[in-house]
């Protein structure tokens, strides 16, 4: 096997790009996702070198997202029609 790897580097290379792709495919956790989902998808993030993926705190990605935007729009809701006429 090892003799085959060393005449072929390439393969390795290949199994790597073909991981991280396959990894980096996976949808970022939400708030229904499982705690095992979310500690897979940052333990084989952090495996596969997308580091930055794997510990991502952009908004969009924090599972309190939804509830975080149907919180704001209920405190930003405009004024029914009756309420503005003149």
């Amino acid at each position: 096997m090892m003799d085959f790897v060393h005449a072929h580097p390439f393969v390795l290379v290949f199994s790597w790009w073909v991981f991280s792709a396959a990894v980096g495919s996976l949808p970022a956790p939400t708030a229904q996702s499982s705690p095992f989902y979310q500690w897979a998808f940052k333990f084989l993030n952090t495996i596969a070198a997308n580091i930055a993926r794997a510990y991502n705190t952009k908004v969009e990605n924090s599972p309190n997202f939804l509830p975080a935007v149907d919180l704001h729009l209920s405190k930003q809701a405009a004024p029914s029609p009756a309420d503005c006429k003149a």
